[in-house]
């Protein structure tokens, strides 16, 4: 079961490129992007993650960015260091377990509903590079 999210550069490799034409450190510049979208996800998780002992909502993170090659991207949801049993308790909430205990997800509705503001966000940082074109 899922418990985190990937989010990617893709879909703004024309930026990208564009940015590299200019001159400009394009392996910072992305990095600085995914956090900008990531901390957007991870602010929608937040407000949506079970409160029962806050123990889940404090091991909820987002991740330093990754950069594999040109790829780069950051993970945000559950911590890796997070205990077996509050992975589980994670999953549980996400996707339900059983009639008994219905899903309260928070990880699939942040990425639902707060991707186009995370994506806006991060073609802003973008055009602020370009001189708001």
């Amino acid at each position: 079961m899922p418990v985190r999210y990937k989010l990617e550069t893709k879909g703004f490799s024309e930026y990208l490129e564009r940015l590299a034409q200019a001159g400009h450190n394009i392996d910072r510049l992305a990095d600085q992007v995914l956090e900008i979208g990531g901390d957007i996800i991870l602010q929608g998780m937040d407000r949506r993650v079970p409160r029962d002992t806050g123990n889940l909502a404090a091991h909820l993170e987002r991740s330093e960015p990754e950069q594999d090659g040109n790829f780069h991207s950051v993970t945000v949801g559950l911590s890796k260091d997070a205990d077996a049993e509050t992975a589980r308790y994670g999953g549980v909430q996400e996707f339900g377990w059983g009639p008994d205990h219905p899903a309260q997800p928070y990880i699939r509705p942040a990425i639902d509903e707060d991707m186009r503001s995370a994506r806006a966000a991060m073609k802003a940082f973008f055009l602020k590079y370009f001189g708001g074109k």
